[in-house]
């Protein structure tokens, strides 16, 4: 430190150093001291430094202008004559301009003892230590003043920093303030409040608010105590302190908390309200008090019974108090009277206890004003009421439509069936043909009705059955090939899915879709051509995703009809009606069946240039071998039903002479019942192998018939197959039957190829009934008191087919006979339908294909592309599959999971048995090779 430049002031060098003394170098007399110094030490003007102090560790002699020039810029240390306890520490430096020694003395240690020294008491030091220990260790801070507010004391805890905390002995808080850079401010207030306990000789207490280093506020609390001497005058002032920074911070804290909260409670729409536990209300929030009409003062201290009505008041400790004691908690619905005595406010609740653990629990609760939603509910409920009553009243008229008109078109349809079988002259065909058609328009005009109905009431169901799409595509088109060259247009059909494609779904409803897109296209095209396409644009493992496409060259839809051509009866020109006729509905049922099976439809048309409409349905895929009638399911065996005994329930004589004639030609015994009431008699003495059951019948209805026919005790009779007759479209689901107990249903009018397949279905369903509820005897089974011989299952003819007589049984397995077939051809045949060529391109195909793959596979396993081989593993399993070679699909699978040990072995294997079955397929087929 070198000061030699600058001038201070006496002010000035007490704060910096208040020990300070200055020496002159001439005479080395002490021109100044500090003011602190002179607490300790009292020194006359003028005197020689060496007379009243020697260096620390040094002889006393050693002072000198010699050896005072030589410590300048070093640390001294001086101890006062007769001080021997006491040291003064501090920095000597060289005042050129004024020829002056500095003595920067900026801190002291040691107590100045009168005792001390050789005869000091040595009690009366360890006691002092100890108090000093003691002050020190205290975690509060402890200051010392003198009467002119000096500190003559200060513990560690006051003043951490030792260098400052001995500097400041002999201060004030003024030269404090200076030292630490803290306010002006601060030393005043201490001052003032140092004055009042001189003043009042009382303890004097006050928080105060400070900022360390860190810039962080600190809050003390701060004490003065006046110790009094005998006199009552003060000796000294004792000072004391403590941290309650942590205190305030969580004061503040808990006020901003109290302020948010109770503004929550006033400004919160939630309905707020404290009661104690006999319901007493304790406080609520203005939104309760608004919402009731009342001020917050008027209902404290009041019972919530005064504010409900009389019914609800007296439950009030029943369903909300006690359950709240029981419980801890409550909600639900409260109804309030409002304060004009007229209105029912309705307060969904939410209620608990609070303050169980103490000797007052109280309850609290929130809630909302519910009363517009449980007004608008109410009036939902009358819409709603209204609403399903004339539901109901349109689906009872569409209900009683359709039975009036089917039942006597299905009279009509019948006997023109009939007629037509009859010898009949060209005019006659003719007429016929007319009536045929009438009828059919009719009757398609009253499925959309009831279609429409059931698809916006969510009672359409779908079947799901595996059938030939690409076959049902094909006749669907033969059926409009006579409208379209009618009008002389061109059919065409673009089909690239397989031949016998099966999938699983509902395939009348897929041909209702593709009928109505089909009659719009031929209605509405003048010249042209239709086309019809369809292809699959994704095939997964058990599901294929179709797209079907219907262009057409006819007038087009103009673009403002476009985007509403979907919408229920909405025609694509104003006077369609007029032209062409129809009802709009067709369009609307398409656009509902296929998004009810998760399809798609898109239509995109110009005027003048045609329409295209497109749809895509995501099916199940069927076995092909799992088709009915080989592929074709148009066809039907009438010697399956020959024999059957079947009971026939019906009212409408045309009805029951059609389905009698039609089940007399297909050999069928047959009974009928004009009521449900006669068919339940017959039906309870008379073994039937089916039962065609009316709906609506004098008497006793079907369902009525049914119920009971399934509580009779013999299950010979009890468990008879019943099919549903139903001109009732609206209540043809399969589930309303199902519960009455029928097995199936069939809808009026039917054709003869529906009825049949609903029969057979139905009695082969049924097998085990016969032996097993009746009485045997001989091997003969008791019907109608006549004996009739029985047969043997099926399963047992199958049974003794298969084991021929004498045959060993083996518990080994036989070594592999070269003469069996490696191979099953029985899906490609299925799929051929006994066309050679085709099966040989497949063979021919298929050994090509796998000797490529095994090529492949061989590279891979050589460089150990394990990866590759388990691809081309995979490629090969589907072929393998449709090709039936048994032998391979354990190799195959083995190196497409990479489960084999020796995988290089599997690889062998597999080259070995596809060289077998390639060499048989080119021995039993070498026209396929040719």
């Amino acid at each position: 430190m070198n000061v030699s430049h600058f001038f201070f002031n006496a002010e000035q060098l007490g704060r910096l150093f208040p020990y300070y003394i200055l020496i002159s170098n001439q005479e080395l007399k002490i021109d100044a001291c500090g003011a602190a110094l002179s607490n300790f030490i009292t020194l006359p003007e003028f005197s020689n430094l060496a007379q009243y102090f020697t260096i620390a560790d040094k002889p006393g002699d050693i002072i000198n202008n010699h050896y005072l020039s030589s410590q300048i810029g070093r640390s001294l240390t001086l101890t006062p004559a007769g001080k021997p306890g006491l040291y003064i520490h501090g920095q000597l430096e060289y005042l050129k301009a004024t020829d002056q020694f500095l003595f920067a003395g900026n801190s002291i240690t040691g107590l100045p003892n009168e005792k001390s020294g050789n005869n000091a008491d040595p009690v009366l030091k360890n006691k002092l230590d100890f108090y000093f220990d003691v002050l020190n260790e205290i975690p509060g801070e402890v200051v010392v003043f003198d009467t002119s507010h000096r500190y003559i004391f200060i513990n560690q805890a006051a003043i951490r920093d030792t260098a400052l905390r001995e500097r400041m002995i002999g201060l004030r808080d003024e030269d404090f303030c200076w030292l630490t850079n803290r306010p002006e401010s601060l030393a005043r207030e201490r001052r003032a409040h140092f004055n009042d306990v001189m003043q009042s000789h009382k303890l004097k207490t006050w928080e105060e608010t400070i900022i360390n280093r860190y810039g962080e506020e600190l809050y003390k609390l701060r004490h003065m105590y006046p110790v009094l001497d005998h006199h009552g005058e003060v000796k000294f002032v004792v000072g004391y302190s403590f941290d309650i920074t942590d205190r305030k911070k969580a004061e503040e804290q808990l006020l901003v908390s109290e302020k948010k909260y109770r503004e929550q409670y006033n400004l919160s729409p939630a309905l707020i309200y404290t009661h104690d536990l006999d319901g007493n209300i304790l406080s609520v929030n203005p939104a309760i008090a608004d919402t009731l009409g009342f001020e917050q003062d008027e209902v404290n201290g009041k019972n919530i019974a005064q504010y409900l009505p009389d019914t609800d008041s007296a439950k009030l400790e029943k369903l909300y108090l006690n359950k709240l004691k029981a419980k801890g908690h409550a909600r639900g619905v409260f109804r309030a009277m409002h304060n004009d005595g007229k209105n029912i406010v309705y307060l969904f609740y939410q209620s608990y206890v609070a303050g169980a653990d103490s000797n007052q629990p109280y309850i609290i609760g929130f809630s909302h004003d519910i009363t517009d939603r449980i007004n608008i509910e109410k009036e939902l409920r009358k819409a709603k009421n209204a609403t399903q009553s004339a539901a109901q009243a349109k689906s009872i008229f569409l209900a009683n439509l359709s039975h009036e008109i089917r039942t006597p078109m299905n009279g009509v349809l019948g006997l023109n069936k009939l007629l037509a079988k009859t010898p009949l002259n060209e005019q006659q065909q003719g007429y016929v043909k007319l009536i045929a058609e009438s009828a059919d328009s009719l009757l398609a005009i009253v499925n959309d009705l009831l279609d429409l109905e059931k698809i916006t009431s969510n009672n359409l169901e779908f079947e799901s059955r595996p059938y030939n799409i690409t076959n049902k595509l094909n006749r669907t088109l033969q059926l409009f090939q006579l409208k379209a060259r009618q009008k002389n247009l061109e059919l065409v059909l673009k089909n690239r899915l397989p031949e016998e494609f099966i999938v699983i779904g509902d395939e009348s409803r897929f041909i209702q879709i593709l009928s109505n897109l089909l009659s719009n296209a031929i209605k509405f095209t003048k010249t042209g051509a239709v086309t019809v396409s369809s292809s699959m644009l994704y095939n997964a493992n058990d599901k294929v995703l179709l797209e079907f496409t219907v262009a057409d060259t006819g007038i087009g839809i103009s673009d403002d009809r476009l985007p509403y051509i979907f919408d229920p009866f909405m025609l694509t020109t104003s006077n369609m009606v007029r032209q062409q006729g129809g009802t709009g509905m067709g369009l609307a049922i398409v656009k509902s069946l296929v998004e009810m099976q998760g399809g798609h439809i898109k239509v995109n048309s110009k005027v003048n240039s045609g329409t295209e409409f497109t749809f895509s349905l995501t099916l199940k895929k069927g076995l092909v071998y799992t088709q009915r009638y080989n592929g074709n399911d148009n066809q039907y065996d009438p010697e399956k039903l020959k024999g059957k005994r079947v009971l026939v329930a019906e009212d409408v004589e045309l009805n029951l002479f059609l389905v009698k004639t039609l089940l007399e030609s297909w050999g069928c015994e047959v009974d009928s019942a004009e009521d449900g009431q006669k068919a339940l008699q017959k039906a309870s003495v008379n073994y039937y192998d089916v039962i065609l059951m009316d709906i609506q019948m004098p008497e006793m209805d079907g369902l009525t018939a049914t119920r009971q026919i399934r509580q009779l005790e013999n299950p010979l009779y009890r468990d008879v197959p019943i099919i549903a007759l139903t001109a009732n479209a609206l209540k043809g689901d399969g589930k309303y039957y199902a519960n009455a107990g029928m097995n199936d249903c069939v809808t009026k009018p039917y054709s003869e190829e529906h009825l049949y397949e609903k029969i057979v279905e139905t009695i082969a369903k049924d097998r085990a009934r016969g032996t097993d509820a009746v009485f045997a005897k001989n091997n003969h089974v008791v019907i109608n008191d006549t004996f009739v011989k029985e047969m043997p299952s099926q399963r047992e003819e199958e049974k003794n087919a298969d084991i021929p007589p004498n045959t060993p049984i083996q518990n080994t397995p036989l070594p592999m006979d070269t003469t069996v077939k490696l191979y099953d051809l029985s899906i490609i045949d299925s799929i051929s339908k006994g066309n050679q060529a085709f099966n040989n391109k497949m063979i021919k195909m298929f050994c090509d294909v796998t000797a490529q793959d095994l090529s492949k596979i061989k590279e891979a396993a050589a460089v150990g592309d394990w990866q590759t081989v388990g691809s081309l593993a995979h490629k090969l399993k589907s072929t393998v599959g449709n090709m039936g070679v048994e032998i391979l699909k354990d190799p195959v699978r083995d190196l497409e999971k990479h489960s084999a040990p020796d995988p290089h072995a599997k690889v062998a294997e597999l080259e070995e048995k596809l060289i077998l079955v390639s060499n048989q397929l080119k021995a039993d087929y070498p026209e396929a090779f040719q």
